[in-house]
């Protein structure tokens, strides 16, 4: 049957099979509408095929299926139930391929046909095999791993094919950060983690419709289009979903907290600026610490341009020098004595001072901040030095440091080089940084600050009494200087306020464990008779002096201005 396997018509099934490639089960189906005419000079009256592939995350519920390619009915009207030819070969994935045959009723297989067929069989298995294999290849380049949910790429497919068939403005998209999530995994581990993932796509897809989508972004952030009508139900569940899992002995139960930015699809938008829009308002709602839950406006979006031309223009500015250091006096209230100050960043920008909440904010979250910082502690030691040069004594100053820092191993090491290069004494500089709550963080504060104390540094932690973790601060971290946050003082006076009590408190117990006390945001006298009370002796705050240019401080240091 030589002939056969060399003729045209066999060339010409081939070729049919070759260009079918994305599914095993349409190049079968190309094999049914090719294969009669070889079937008949191999005197088959039945081929059939079958295909039995496990689970696995690209085909969650595997391949079980049988395909009938030739059956002469007139000539075969009964299929045996004992197959005359079965050619079984295992696949990759530890399934199995099916080929099977049966010559036309009275006629037995000749070793030829047998050979011949056997050689088909191994075509369909192998361009079978092909065609899944380029469909499993195109089904991984959009499609989440984990989760089996799309990734950006196949989830931005579906949306543009979906948006193309239906009325834009049905549809909501969500932009969702689950916000927890870092603890879930290093408290109860990444398996928990990586299943407790899994759990939440499947709910949100069980809950979700035909025309709507859940995709995986990457970590653990994703994005939802869902109609209008069902957007409600699903923001509410799945902003705080609860989760029990049976991974041991002990089942666990928590909950995944959300948050989401929302946009209301409007007609002519198109898939980027959906996701865009949808990204701002969450952005808007990691900022905000009030409220998991963000509805994009108009507003936003002109926000998020001005944030875009502080980010493209913070680099030019350093290199220009526009951000200029401010500095703000710090007093004894009994001696009326000027001894401390804090440096403060301002920046220059088209001629105008642009206040501080409207770019640090951005910098922070960027971690461009960092180059603030050392910018500005190189400036602070500049001065410092420029000081002694002239024969005036300078105080204590501050600087301010974002906890991004803490990331960098060379943090410490980069300040006690700045100092150097400048001949800096460690009596001159304290060391700013804000109380932080996440475990990796704390353990790297921990080491920073022990470094800087054992070079006789000041630190001082800022904003005292606003986070969660107050009690810690004074007892775990060796810091010798706390910073009393201006929300404990604004309420000093009023009737019936118990800030009186705790900010005694605090104070009382920062001094028992040794530490100083520095009480910021003073804007009153019945502020600073309070703190004189209470031995908080150390202030700053606009009742004595707002930030001052390098010119005014200098007045403050040599004592032409007294207080």
């Amino acid at each position: 049957m030589d002939y056969i396997l060399c003729s045209d018509d066999y060339s010409l099934f081939r070729e049919k099979l070759l260009n079918r490639s994305d599914s095993s089960m349409e190049l079968f189906r190309a094999v049914s509408e090719s294969i009669e005419t070889i079937a008949r000079k191999l005197n088959a009256g039945f081929i059939g095929c079958g295909l039995m592939a496990p689970a696995t995350p690209l085909a969650p519920n595997g391949e079980n299926g049988t395909m009938t390619l030739f059956h002469d009915k007139n000539k075969l009207p009964q299929i045996p139930v004992k197959s005359d030819f079965v050619q079984v070969t295992p696949t990759g994935e530890k399934g199995f391929f099916t080929f099977i045959a049966h010559p036309v009723s009275g006629h037995t297989f000749t070793e030829d046909e047998v050979k011949a067929i056997k050689l088909i069989g191994m075509d369909c298995f192998t361009l079978g095999g092909r065609a899944r294999l380029i469909g499993m290849v195109q089904k991984a380049s959009t499609t989440d791993l984990m989760t089996g949910a799309p990734n950006q790429s196949g989830f931005i497919q579906f949306a543009n094919t979906l948006l193309s068939q239906k009325k834009r403005n049905n549809y909501v998209g969500l932009f969702i950060n689950l916000k927890n999530f870092k603890y879930i995994n290093k408290s109860m581990g990444s398996q928990v983690g990586d299943t407790a993932l899994k759990i939440y796509v499947n709910m949100a897809r069980a809950q979700l419709k035909e025309d709507e989508c859940i995709g995986r972004l990457g970590g653990d952030n994703f994005f939802v289009l869902v109609n209008k009508e069902n957007s409600k139900d699903f923001i509410d569940k799945f902003s705080n979903l609860s989760v029990n899992l049976s991974l041991g002995p002990k089942p666990l139960s928590f909950r995944i907290q959300a948050r989401m930015g929302v946009y209301n699809v409007a007609e002519g938008d198109s898939i980027d600026e959906l996701m865009h829009n949808s990204s701002i308002a969450l952005n808007v709602a990691k900022s905000l610490h009030r409220d998991d839950i963000a509805y994009f406006t108009s507003d936003m979006l002109i926000k998020a341009i001005h944030q875009r031309e502080i980010s493209t223009e913070f680099h030019n500015a350093i290199r220009e020098k526009e951000f200029i250091v401010y500095y703000q006096p710090k007093v004894n209230l009994v001696t009326k004595e000027l001894c401390g100050s804090e440096a403060l960043v301002r920046w220059l920008r088209h001629k105008t001072i642009v206040p501080p909440m409207d770019f640090i904010p951005i910098l922070e979250r960027e971690g461009t901040i960092c180059n603030l910082d050392f910018y500005v502690f190189e400036q602070v030691c500049c001065d410092i030095q420029q000081w002694i040069s002239e024969g005036i004594d300078p105080v204590r100053t501050s600087v301010n440091f974002s906890k991004n820092h803490l990331s960098r191993p060379d943090f410490a090491d980069r300040i006690l080089s700045t100092m150097a290069k400048h001949n800096v004494k460690s009596q001159y500089i304290e060391i700013e940084l804000t109380e932080v709550s996440d475990y990796d963080d704390s353990v790297a504060m921990q080491n920073f600050v022990d470094t800087m104390r054992k070079n006789n540094i000041s630190v001082s932690i800022d904003d005292f009494g606003t986070g969660y973790s107050t009690l810690n601060v004074l007892k775990n971290f060796n810091v010798n200087v706390i910073k009393l946050d201006k929300s404990l003082l604004d309420n000093i006076g009023k009737d019936k306020s118990q800030d009186e009590v705790v900010v005694k408190n605090v104070v009382n117990m920062a001094r028992e464990m040794n530490k100083e006390v520095i009480a910021e945001g003073v804007e009153s006298e019945v502020q600073a008779e309070f703190l004189k009370g209470i031995n908080c002796t150390n202030v700053q705050g606009f009742l004595f002096d707002k930030p001052l240019t390098n010119k005014d401080f200098k007045k403050r240091l040599t004592g032409e201005h007294v207080y």
